[in-house]
């Protein structure tokens, strides 16, 4: 046994002594390793630790909660501003017209010959009723049946109201409308108009006022100016459907295609030329064309005053006048008196 022990003895030791120096080196090296690891953890952990460190020093000076108002104030100014603009945008078409000033709504066209015609008409009524209320009532011929007079009387009372309706009818007929901002419109202008204090301090507030200007009875008068509320102002329909009835062809082209408005403006572009080519090749002729056009509006004109076809009824503030729809101009061809102003429930027909 002994030999055995001593047979096996020395490698065990040479075993060890072979595999000692290995195991202490890689302990070695693992040992430095750790100790650079550890090292460089450290130096991390310093650098971290002195870093808040550094930036603690002025927070007790300026606590966190101080700039948090700072940062509300600052942001109350935005969202005052955001808001103010918001506000500040037109959000009806009222508002939109009345940052833009004055603005006309719908301007009659000539009424020359009608007047002219109403002004005739009412002379010559009058004038025959006087005559013959000297000549046949107040101082009668010797020799009339005394019958006559009072016969005659009725037709006088009748020229009498023919006389009236002519002269009525070249009054109260709407010369212009236009949209005036409440803001370039008096107070002492808008009291007068209103129909009282309290009336006025509980109708809504409107950004826009309405300026109607109409035609008097009496010739050469300036025009009647009224400063009226738009729910004052009561339409006797949609303006764009009598637009469109009395100008079916210019509406007709709104229900049309690009495509075809398109070649319905240039068609008539075409004939517009055409029509000037002819004038200039038949020079010899225009006055006689022009004359007759004269006379074609002036016997319009006369026959409109016995008529009085082309006119709608409009109430403002609560009185009966006339809106010419047979022509003239209206701001989006009616459009913008629908967007503003009232309808009337009753609507009676143009005439």
């Amino acid at each position: 046994m002994a030999s055995f022990s001593r047979g096996f003895g020395p490698r065990v030791l040479l075993l060890v002594r072979q595999q000692a120096p290995c195991e202490c080196a890689a302990a070695q090296a693992r040992l430095l390793l750790r100790a650079r690891i550890h090292t460089s953890r450290l130096l991390q952990k310093a650098a971290q630790s002195s870093r808040p460190a550094v930036n603690a020093a002025p927070k007790p000076a300026t606590p966190a909660a101080a700039p948090k108002p700072a940062q509300a104030k600052a942001s109350s100014p935005a969202i005052g501003s955001a808001t103010t603009a918001h506000a500040g945008r037109p959000s009806t078409y009222a508002e939109q017209l009345a940052l833009k000033g004055r603005t006309l709504l719908y301007e009659a066209p000539s009424h020359f010959w009608f007047r002219a015609g109403c002004f005739c008409s009412a002379a010559f009524c009058v004038s025959y009723t006087v005559y013959q209320y000297w000549t046949v009532i107040l101082h009668p011929p010797e020799g009339l049946m005394w019958w006559i007079p009072h016969a005659f009387s009725v037709i006088l009372i009748f020229m009498a109201g023919m006389g009236a309706y002519f002269v009525l009818g070249a009054g109260r007929i709407v010369r212009s409308i236009e949209a005036v901002p409440a803001a370039a419109v008096a107070a002492k202008q808008i009291a007068a108009k209103a129909a009282g204090a309290a009336a006025a301090a509980a109708a809504p507030q409107s950004p826009i006022y309405i300026e109607v200007a109409t035609r008097r009875a009496v010739p050469f008068m300036p025009a009647k100016k009224m400063l009226l509320r738009p729910e004052e102002v009561l339409l006797p329909m949609r303006m764009y459907t009598l637009y469109a009835g009395s100008n079916g062809a210019e509406a007709a082209q709104k229900s049309m295609s690009l495509a075809e408005r398109v070649r319905a403006e240039r068609a008539a572009r075409e004939a517009k030329i055409a029509a000037k080519k002819y004038q200039m090749d038949h020079i010899l002729t225009a006055p006689f064309r022009d004359a007759a056009k004269a006379f074609g509006t002036a016997w319009g004109g006369i026959k409109r005053s016995f008529s009085r076809e082309g006119f709608a009824k409009i109430y403002l503030a609560n009185r009966e006048y006339k809106l010419d729809v047979t022509g003239g101009w209206a701001l989006d061809e009616g459009r913008a008196m629908d967007r503003l102003l009232p309808v009337r429930p009753n609507t009676v027909r143009a005439r």
